[in-house]
């Protein structure tokens, strides 16, 4: 209880002065899902599509950044096995804290509270929804006064699934031995 009092008091003091923002942005991001089931069959789902967002924040006088930060990334996915390709939908709320280093470069971590991919149905394939945590660690090059080029690595570790397929559990460890998926993206952003 202490650790966490003194916790607050440093942030209150660091952000008392700070600068409200938001920031969109749009990409390009890669995806790739490997699911091996409980007989070491693999099933691999592949996506590389745009992707867009917006973080909301503030600014400390001292450059750190505390954001909220939304993500949208759908289209269609390539599933190993499958000629044909399934719409998805990838949605991603997340914490983020940034440090901004002379102004030029912010690196910063995150951890979702909202990431949740969901395949659609198609003829030869039943849809469902995957949900978890996810981290992820990016840096920001500002190459204009309110211009910048971000990189993303995202490690999302899915624990539950939903759908037509999978109702006598919705932890994935009950279909899945090994669940192993991440992402990577390439954004343009701008803050106002």
């Amino acid at each position: 209880m202490k650790h966490l009092l003194i916790l607050i008091v440093l942030f209150s003091t660091e952000f008392a002065s700070a600068d409200f923002f938001f920031e969109p942005f749009i990409g390009y991001k890669t995806e790739a899902i490997k699911l091996t089931d409980l007989v070491n069959s693999v099933t691999e789902i592949k996506a590389a599509q745009p992707n867009y967002g917006l973080k909301l924040g503030f600014r400390s006088s001292t450059g750190i950044d505390l954001n909220l930060a939304g993500e949208l990334f759908s289209g269609q996915a390539s599933i190993s096995s499958q000629t044909e390709k399934n719409k998805f939908t990838h949605t991603v709320g997340s914490v983020q804290l940034g440090v901004n280093s002379f102004g030029l470069i912010k690196m910063y971590l995150g951890s979702s509270f909202i990431n949740e991919f969901v395949l659609e149905n198609s003829s030869t394939l039943q849809g469902f929804k995957l949900s978890g945590p996810s981290f992820h660690a990016g840096l920001q090059f500002k190459f204009f006064p309110k211009v910048s080029l971000g990189l993303q690595y995202t490690l999302n570790q899915y624990n539950t699934i939903a759908g037509p397929a999978y109702t006598a559990d919705s932890r994935i460890e009950t279909y899945y031995s090994k669940n192993d998926t991440q992402d990577y993206s390439i954004y343009l952003s701008t803050t106002f």
